[in-house]
């Protein structure tokens, strides 16, 4: 019994390392993204070069990790991992890279980090989760906080039009429910497909939809016309900061639970307005450190509850 609980800690312990590296990964995409916008890549633009660059990854990990011929799924779950891919990858990554274009990194890890209000909303409607008051407070904490978090922004951005802000916070927030759709349902499949295996068919799946997205809406021999410049920064956002830390956010989350996991990952928006403020010159505003200091502390009580 000894041995088994130690073992367990030893998970636990294992899961929270995993969640928090990726999470301060993760944090450091944003400001990445707006270095590379700078450059002249669109958001189409990056989104396929990011693809391009992981899908190898993804591919040599897919048959590293296919089960035998008897241990294979059913094609419906196959199906059900590629569409939280497509809703995960394709859907909330456009929509969040969309809204970078116009409101800082800090803000926009500040609405996402806001999905796990989106994850208890879901679990009460899809799977009849009790709702209680409680929760509904910690849910208006939340939003108080990033309410600050937004007048900060505007404050911090006099030359960016308000309705752009509003337009690009808007992106992300449609952003924190597709992924809270994604995190309901990566929870659900990874009891059936390893953390690699899932997460692998995921961006494939993603990777798929964004490449058919991109020749139906852009020309592709435009990827040719970019710099070099642009590409170096798009391979780093790819494999060091998108394919590592989904790696590491998705075994830590079949260790630990989503719950746990997006209570670890308070480390990141912290992270992120430090790196936005170092590499980008941003400014940090009082009003931004109250506004992010309401949120954590409203997704904490959030998670307890």
């Amino acid at each position: 019994m000894r041995a088994l609980a130690t073992e367990r800690i030893q998970t636990i312990d294992a899961g929270m390392l995993l969640v928090a590296g990726a999470a301060l990964l993760f944090a450091c995409k944003g400001t990445l993204i707006k270095m590379i916008y700078a450059l002249g890549a669109s958001v189409a633009d990056l989104m396929i070069l990011r693809l391009l660059f992981s899908m190898p990854v993804y591919l040599a990990l897919a048959h590293r990790y296919w089960p035998a011929r008897g241990q294979l799924p059913p094609l419906a779950q196959w199906l059900g991992v590629a569409l939280c891919g497509m809703l995960g990858y394709y859907v909330s990554s456009y929509f969040d890279m969309t809204g970078l274009q116009t409101i800082s990194p800090g803000l926009e890890r500040m609405i996402l980090y806001t999905y796990p209000a989106f994850v208890v909303l879901m679990s009460s409607v899809l799977l009849k989760k009790p709702f209680s008051a409680r929760l509904c407070l910690c849910i208006a904490v939340i939003y108080l906080g990033l309410g600050l978090v937004f007048f900060a922004d505007l404050r911090a951005q006099p030359d960016v039009p308000r309705a752009a802000i509003a337009t690009g916070s808007l992106c992300v927030l449609i952003s924190a429910i597709t992924f809270a759709g994604y995190a309901i349902g990566s929870e659900y499949f990874m009891r059936r497909f390893s953390s690699a295996l899932f997460t692998s068919v995921a961006m494939l799946a993603a990777g798929v939809t964004m490449g058919a997205h991109y020749v139906l809406f852009n020309d592709p021999s435009h990827l040719l016309t970019l710099s070099a410049a642009v590409y170096g920064w798009s391979a780093l956002t790819a494999l060091l900061f998108t394919v590592v830390p989904a790696l590491m956010m998705s075994a830590g989350v079949r260790r630990i639970g989503s719950a746990k996991a997006g209570a670890v990952g308070m480390v990141g928006p912290v992270a992120t307005v430090l790196i936005a403020a170092g590499v980008l010159g941003e400014s940090v505003s009082s009003m931004q450190i109250v506004g992010l200091v309401v949120v954590m502390a409203g997704v904490q009580r959030l998670h307890r509850a």
